[in-house]
């Protein structure tokens, strides 16, 4: 970790979200201005010192933590979570934004585009995303526009769509892609507008595990050529998410500790497969005529899942994991693939920290995402790696 999020950041970020429904709403700026009033003196600059001074015990680390947890506690009034039944507030886009992807349609395009709508849909936190109703060439179309927020690229997510969608998995198709940052400030996607509705009921579940172990069943090289081994690629997943922290923050001791610990424990329980990396309700579309159709790939080139606790525990998702696919996982593996889902959160979280501080389009969730999210993964980690 590092020193905390600067006062005067945070103050000018709750000033600008307060005129912008965009950043975030009022009842989540006051969770901000809570935290800011209340988290009392930053604790990091000495804490470096000791650091600096020679290893310092766990037990003193993970109390650091405690301590952290308490002061970003109401930072968590700031994040709306993955829930799929809150209801988020029809908000305009940017009209600056909608004449910029307008004139890029344009030019890519070869003909004038138009936008008819424009709307932020809310929920998403790997990316800023659209609903957009375009008119181009006399035809009129829906499609969703993803734009970089933290943590992964547009690159990797449309390589590993269009490959899936060439495979005949069922993920939406890729229309157009901006790598750079000159149209919206990060680069972008824009993608079919699919039909379908969020399911959480026991059939809706079930489909979307049948739909994991089908994935699975998509031949690896579609992404992948190098053959590399099942340890190898548990080894390079870890290492890339170590080096994905270490852009954000400096060292974490707790996070190394973490990645030396699952190199040394975390062990394949079969042959490499694709996976989707965030697969749950939320990245799961069903419409009666289309079937199951899978979004959100930003986690594709990674592994394990992040989310689905909340709806069973642990014993109630093995055992259905069994009965659905015929899938067997016993406690000490479990146990290990959800500390590495912990090390993952804790690590990819502090690039919303990042973004928040940097970047042009601050919203409260990423402050949380950054500061009070990064911590409960953290600390669900330190119960695992350091008992």
């Amino acid at each position: 970790m590092d020193d905390w999020v600067a006062a005067e950041v945070i103050r000018e970020a709750i000033a600008n979200g307060r005129a912008d429904d965009r950043r975030g709403s009022a009842a989540q700026w006051d969770a901000v201005q809570r935290y800011l009033d209340e988290r009392g003196v930053d604790p990091w600059p000495a804490r470096r010192a000791r650091l600096a001074d020679g290893v310092v015990p766990i037990d003193d680390l993970r109390a650091w933590l405690a301590d952290d947890v308490i002061a970003a506690a109401p930072l968590m009034g700031a994040f709306t979570s993955h829930d799929t039944d809150i209801e988020h507030a029809v908000i305009e886009v940017d009209p600056v934004e909608q004449a910029r992807f307008a004139d890029w349609l344009s030019k890519q395009g070869g003909e004038p585009a138009s936008i008819q709508s424009a709307t932020v849909i809310g929920g998403g936190f790997s990316r800023r995303m659209w609903r957009v109703r375009v008119e181009q060439g006399g035809d009129i179309r829906n499609v969703i526009v993803r734009i970089d927020m933290f943590g992964t690229n547009t690159v990797d997510e449309v390589r590993a769509m269009k490959a899936l969608h060439a495979a005949g998995f069922a993920v939406p198709g890729v229309e157009r892609v901006e790598e750079s940052s000159e149209v919206l400030g990060e680069p972008f996607f824009v993608m079919e507008q699919v039909p379908g509705m969020v399911r959480l009921d026991d059939q809706g579940l079930d489909d979307i595990i049948r739909s994991v172990a089908d994935l699975h069943r998509v031949p690896v090289t579609v992404l992948d050529e190098s053959g590399r081994s099942a340890q190898q690629v548990v080894d390079d997943n870890i290492e890339g998410w170590r080096a994905m922290y270490r852009e954000h923050a400096p060292i974490s001791p707790l996070l190394e500790h973490a990645a030396d610990w699952l190199h040394s424990n975390l062990k394949p329980t079969g042959p490499s497969v694709i996976v989707h990396g965030d697969a749950g309700p939320g990245n799961a579309l069903f419409d009666p005529e289309r079937g199951l159709t899978t979004i959100d790939w930003e986690f594709a080139p990674y592994l394990a899942l992040i989310r689905g606790r909340r709806i069973m525990g642990a014993a109630e998702w093995k055992a259905r994991l069994a009965a659905v696919v015929g899938y067997h996982l016993d406690d000490d593996q479990w146990r290990m693939w959800l500390a590495y889902n912990h090390f993952r959160g804790g690590c990819v979280n502090l690039s919303a920290r990042t973004v928040f501080e940097q970047g042009t389009h601050r919203t409260a969730d990423q402050l949380a995402i950054g500061v009070a999210v990064h911590l409960r993964f953290l600390s669900q980690l330190a119960e695992i790696t350091c008992a």
